[in-house]
This record gives structure tokens, C-alpha cells and sequence, in this order.
């Protein structure tokens, strides 16, 4: 019976409460805007520093961002955005049955 992290993990997120499903969302959400924001900033060749300048978002909050600690709203996501002269892009995961429905 090998099991890895992920099985664990997947076992134990099945358990939640329905509190626990919605913080383990928003902690999922955070680390990954975090990643792509300083994905997208390293791309860009820029530091912390010189993304807060162009945004006028703290640097600090950046590094909060960046490793998922802070979830930013959507004033200061733009700010970042923006700054980096990205544009933000909305993909479906799922494929739909009827995609003419509304």
C-alpha cells in the first residue's frame, strides 16, 4: 500500500468541513497568485523594489504576495499587473456539454 504526499493530502482535504474547503481555497489561490505574480516579475527582469516604485504597492506587501502569505485585492493586483505591462487572461479549465448556454 505505497502512498504519497498527494493521496495523504487528498484523504485528509476530503474531511474538511465546509469551512475548511472554502480556507483551503483561498490559501490555494494566494500561493498560486503569488507564484505567477513573481513568475511574471522575473520575467520582466525587475526586483521587488522596482516593482513597488512603478505600482506603488510596498515592497514588502510584494514579498507577502509573492510567497502566498497575502492575497491582494483587486486594486493592488491591477497595481502589479499593470506595472509589469501584463494583462490578465481568463482560461477555462473545463470543457462544456453546451456552450452556447448563458
Amino acid at each position: 500500500m505505497n502512498k504519497n504526499f498527494q493521496d495523504y493530502a487528498d484523504k485528509r482535504r476530503a474531511k474538511f468541513s465546509q469551512n475548511g474547503k472554502d480556507a483551503y481555497k483561498v490559501f490555494s489561490s494566494a500561493v498560486a497568485i503569488g507564484s505567477v505574480l513573481a513568475t511574471a516579475r522575473r520575467e520582466r527582469v525587475m526586483t521587488q523594489r522596482e516593482l513597488a516604485e512603478l505600482s506603488g504597492v510596498q515592497q514588502a506587501d510584494i514579498s507577502r504576495i509573492e510567497r502566498g502569505l497575502l492575497n491582494p485585492n483587486t486594486i493592488t493586483f491591477l497595481r502589479l499587473i499593470e506595472a509589469m505591462d501584463f494583462q490578465i487572461s481568463i482560461i477555462s479549465t473545463k470543457t462544456t456539454k453546451n456552450p452556447s448556454r448563458r
